[in-house]
């Protein structure tokens, strides 16, 4: 049963909304999904089309980075994938999570009036608590990607009883924020229309406009990081800026000597 402060998802007040080509054309809208992501690939691999939008209710069992689960409460928020197909996909991958963050900081703005930044390279924040998450995941064919799954999930009406109490000091949600109940269906729509001018942007490969607009709303810049790289090696330095692919520059000294490093994947952490 829908939760009385939160409105339900509608695929045609969504479709309604929408200024896009292709981005949630169709629109498939399910009650419940073990996960968004795993059903855009089924349905990628069945021949689905670019732009295709999975959006549940409910997840099950949601996936973020890295392994991790996505939590997220019953009829409260948004849960969603899109299906990315073009052949420039290959070279141009590693902007999708990096452009979706930005039309999720332009809707939400838009939408609910509130600003949120942005954690290198998939998380979003609201005064230093996630709000949001962002996971992308790759098809190859011919040892080449061609599709592309971009999940984001959103904390949008949950209040913070809501969330599990190990989770209470480290994630908000749009209500917590303003105190109001934000229409979801408006917002998804919102989310489409804004990645799908900046996704023109990636394969227009208008990388430096990309780059400016991400770097003014990424709030990992500046500070000192830790990174947990993927092989198991712990870097510690100055993240600076973002590379012309979109990897995170971090300024680190060895021997005396400052180096630049190009990080491309790992977990980052903020130490001050």
């Amino acid at each position: 049963m829908a939760n009385p402060v939160s409105t339900p998802l509608e695929a045609a007040s969504i479709e309604r909304r929408l200024t896009t080509r292709s981005l949630g054309r169709p629109l498939h809208l399910f009650a419940e999904l073990a996960s968004t992501n795993t059903t855009a690939f089924t349905l990628a691999g069945s021949g689905a089309p670019h732009g295709t939008a999975v959006l549940a209710e409910t997840q099950t069992a949601g996936k973020g980075r890295l392994g991790r689960q996505w939590t997220s409460s019953p009829h409260l928020n948004i849960s969603c994938s899109l299906i990315l197909i073009d052949p420039k996909l290959s070279r141009h991958v590693s902007w999708i999570p990096l452009v979706t963050g930005l039309a999720l900081v332009e809707a939400i703005h838009r939408t609910c009036g509130i600003g949120i930044s942005l954690k290198w390279p998939n998380d979003l924040l609201y005064i230093e608590k996630k709000i949001g998450g962002i996971l992308c995941e790759s098809m190859s064919q011919d040892s080449r990607i061609s599709t592309c799954v971009v999940g984001f999930g959103l904390n949008v009406n949950c209040r913070e009883t809501d969330f599990p109490e190990e989770l209470r000091s480290l994630a908000t949600s749009c209500h917590q924020a303003t105190r109001q109940f934000h229409d979801r269906n408006g917002l998804i729509a919102d989310i489409f229309n804004q990645l799908e001018n900046w996704y023109d942007c990636v394969i227009s490969e208008q990388f430096e406009r990309v780059r400016k607009s991400y770097e003014a709303s990424c709030v990992t810049l500046g500070r000192a990081v830790e990174i947990d790289c993927l092989a198991g090696q712990t870097i510690r330095g100055t993240a600076t800026s973002i590379g012309q692919d979109g990897a995170l520059l971090v300024s680190t000294m060895r021997e005396g000597k400052t180096h630049t490093l190009e990080i491309r994947s790992g977990d980052v952490h903020h130490l001050r």
